[in-house]
Protein backbone atom coordinates (compact mmCIF):
# COMPACT_ATOMS: atom_id res chain seq x y z
CA UNK A 1 0.00 0.00 0.00
CA UNK A 2 1.16 3.79 -0.95
CA UNK A 3 2.27 6.22 1.78
CA UNK A 4 -0.33 8.03 1.70
CA UNK A 5 -3.43 5.61 2.22
CA UNK A 6 -1.38 4.29 4.99
CA UNK A 7 -1.44 7.48 6.26
CA UNK A 8 -5.24 8.38 5.59
CA UNK A 9 -5.53 4.71 7.51
CA UNK A 10 -3.57 5.62 10.42
CA UNK A 11 -5.40 9.18 10.53
CA UNK A 12 -8.84 7.26 10.67
CA UNK A 13 -7.83 4.17 13.24
CA UNK A 14 -6.62 7.36 15.68
CA UNK A 15 -9.49 9.25 15.24
CA UNK A 16 -12.03 6.10 15.87
CA UNK A 17 -9.51 5.74 18.72
CA UNK A 18 -10.16 9.23 20.21
CA UNK A 19 -6.46 10.60 19.81
CA UNK A 20 -6.58 14.19 19.93
CA UNK A 21 -5.93 15.88 16.78
CA UNK A 22 -2.97 17.69 18.35
CA UNK A 23 -1.43 14.33 19.66
CA UNK A 24 -1.55 12.71 16.51
CA UNK A 25 0.07 15.23 14.48
CA UNK A 26 2.06 17.67 16.65
CA UNK A 27 3.63 20.88 15.10
CA UNK A 28 6.86 18.90 14.37
CA UNK A 29 5.44 16.23 12.45
CA UNK A 30 2.95 18.52 10.50
CA UNK A 31 5.86 21.00 9.72
CA UNK A 32 8.39 17.66 7.83
CA UNK A 33 4.90 17.07 6.24
CA UNK A 34 4.54 20.35 4.66
CA UNK A 35 8.24 20.64 3.62
CA UNK A 36 7.78 16.94 2.05
CA UNK A 37 9.00 14.58 4.04
CA UNK A 38 6.82 11.31 4.20
CA UNK A 39 7.55 10.58 7.90
CA UNK A 40 5.25 7.55 9.88
CA UNK A 41 3.33 9.12 12.24
CA UNK A 42 4.46 9.04 15.73
CA UNK A 43 2.02 6.40 17.26
CA UNK A 44 3.15 3.92 14.24
CA UNK A 45 6.84 5.02 14.91
CA UNK A 46 9.25 2.77 16.49
CA UNK A 47 10.99 4.02 19.84
CA UNK A 48 14.06 4.40 18.57
CA UNK A 49 12.98 6.26 15.40
CA UNK A 50 10.35 8.38 17.91
CA UNK A 51 13.50 8.91 19.90
CA UNK A 52 16.05 9.85 17.42
CA UNK A 53 13.46 12.82 15.63
CA UNK A 54 12.34 14.13 19.11
CA UNK A 55 15.46 14.53 20.39
CA UNK A 56 16.65 16.10 17.34
CA UNK A 57 13.85 18.36 18.05
CA UNK A 58 14.43 19.52 21.65
CA UNK A 59 18.17 19.69 21.59
CA UNK A 60 18.25 22.46 19.89
CA UNK A 61 15.64 24.50 21.15
CA UNK A 62 16.68 23.30 24.63
CA UNK A 63 20.24 24.72 23.51
CA UNK A 64 18.59 28.26 22.67
CA UNK A 65 16.73 28.60 26.01
CA UNK A 66 19.66 27.51 28.00
CA UNK A 67 21.65 30.22 25.48
CA UNK A 68 18.64 32.93 26.53
CA UNK A 69 18.71 32.23 30.41
CA UNK A 70 21.85 30.53 31.87
CA UNK A 71 23.71 33.93 32.05
CA UNK A 72 27.44 33.75 32.59
CA UNK A 73 27.58 29.80 32.05
CA UNK A 74 30.05 28.83 29.73
CA UNK A 75 29.39 27.31 26.34
CA UNK A 76 30.44 23.91 27.23
CA UNK A 77 27.88 23.73 29.84
CA UNK A 78 25.14 25.23 27.47
CA UNK A 79 25.91 22.23 25.59
CA UNK A 80 25.80 19.94 27.86
CA UNK A 81 22.43 20.99 29.51
CA UNK A 82 21.22 21.33 26.18
CA UNK A 83 22.14 17.62 24.76
CA UNK A 84 21.01 16.47 28.49
CA UNK A 85 17.52 18.19 28.62
CA UNK A 86 17.18 17.47 25.25
CA UNK A 87 17.50 13.63 25.53
CA UNK A 88 15.69 13.35 28.51
CA UNK A 89 12.54 15.24 26.48
CA UNK A 90 13.26 12.85 24.10
CA UNK A 91 13.17 10.02 25.88
CA UNK A 92 9.54 10.79 27.39
CA UNK A 93 7.94 12.13 24.14
CA UNK A 94 8.55 8.20 22.72
CA UNK A 95 7.99 6.67 25.90
CA UNK A 96 4.85 8.40 25.62
CA UNK A 97 3.94 7.30 21.90
CA UNK A 98 5.00 4.03 22.61
CA UNK A 99 2.29 3.54 26.03
CA UNK A 100 -0.34 5.97 23.93
CA UNK A 101 0.15 3.44 21.18
CA UNK A 102 -0.25 0.29 23.39
CA UNK A 103 -3.05 1.70 25.26
CA UNK A 104 -4.85 2.82 22.56
CA UNK A 105 -4.49 -1.12 20.18
CA UNK A 106 -3.11 0.56 17.56
CA UNK A 107 -2.04 -1.59 14.91
CA UNK A 108 0.89 -1.23 13.45
CA UNK A 109 2.68 0.86 9.95
CA UNK A 110 3.10 -3.01 8.50
CA UNK A 111 -0.57 -3.96 8.87
CA UNK A 112 -2.11 -0.99 7.60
Amino acid sequence: MSYSKKLEAALIELEEANVNKTNAMPPPYKLLRKVGFEIIPFHYNRFSSNFLMASGWFVPISFLLAFWHLDGASFSTMVIFSMFSGLMLGLCAAAYYSNSAKKYKLSTWEEL
